[in-house]
């Protein structure tokens, strides 16, 4: 077997074992799972039994969707849209699969409104840009490209877009929603901040209302394809406002959130993120 070959096989396991998963979810048939004795499950930061929480509501479920893989950690992720009972809702589920054994499974599911910042139909486009291989001069080590989404968190904390080795057209994607270089004709005063860059947006402090950016893991790593997978908590008090000061959340809340990023010649490309709000403070369900 060619050195390509292993991770390519590797790679084959893993979505084989997500697929086994998400049809089993599907099914609402959890006794399919081939799960380790002390399998460990969470939805939303909470602990549940296998069997639980959306295994009970889910309906139905998209076809399309993302996955991301990790050869190195045996994990992989997949983002997508199911429906419980008559509405849409997002999800993301993490594995980490010894075999075809799963030893952990984090979820997370938004259940929108169908408003604003909730779109479906984006988060499971297929998007082959964003999946690409990278040539091994484009690519950044493990540790480079952690410390490159490390980057960004820091800067929206602290209001300061030069930390952010960035594009100017950075696109960035909140639950299939565009939120940045968007088109000022399209926006009114209140959300105006959506035209600049994501660079802009720091410097300016349109996320200032975020006091926290906390327990963050980066639990896939794929430098193949230059991408990273982030899953944290953005504390939002209740009482910050951001540049033009509207506050954007009146009351406390946490936001669970799956972040990935494209990085390529160690420049970020492109971000998307899924996440909803779940009670303020509350903790990731994970150690670091």
């Amino acid at each position: 077997m060619t050195e390509g070959a292993v991770p390519a096989a590797e790679r084959a396991r893993l979505i084989g074992v997500m697929d086994q998963y998400l049809d089993a979810l599907a099914a609402r048939r959890p006794q399919d799972l081939r799960l380790a004795p002390h399998v460990r499950n969470t939805e939303n930061t909470r602990a549940l039994p296998v069997g639980t929480g959306l295994w009970r509501t889910v309906r139905g479920r998209r076809k399309e969707g993302h996955y991301f893989v990790d050869t190195v950690r045996s994990q992989i992720e997949f983002w997508g849209a199911v429906t419980e009972h008559d509405r849409d809702s997002l999800f993301g589920v993490r594995l980490r699969a010894e075999g075809r054994t799963i030893s952990e499974i984090e979820t997370i599911v938004v259940r929108g409104s169908g408003g604003d910042f909730f779109n479906p139909d984006v988060v499971c486009e297929e998007n082959s840009g964003f999946h690409r291989i990278l040539p091994p001069e484009e690519r950044g080590s493990r540790e480079a490209l952690v410390a490159i989404a490390d980057r960004y968190f820091d800067a929206i904390e602290l209001s300061d877009g030069s930390r952010l080795p960035v594009e100017g057209d950075c696109r960035r994607l909140v639950n299939g929603t565009l939120d940045s270089v968007m088109d000022a004709d399209q926006l009114g005063e209140s959300d105006a901040h959506r035209a600049l860059s994501v660079a802009e947006q720091m410097d300016a402090g349109h996320y200032a209302y975020i006091e926290a950016l906390r327990d963050r893991r980066y639990p896939i790593v794929d430098e193949e394809r230059g991408i990273v997978i982030a899953h944290l908590l953005f504390d939002h008090p209740g009482d910050l406002p951001r540049a033009d000061g509207d506050v954007v959340f009146p009351v406390p809340n946490t936001m669970m959130v799956f972040e990935a990023f494209k990085i390529c010649r160690g420049v970020l490309e492109e971000v998307w993120a899924i996440g909803g709000a779940l009670p303020y403070g509350i903790d990731s369900g994970w150690p670091r």
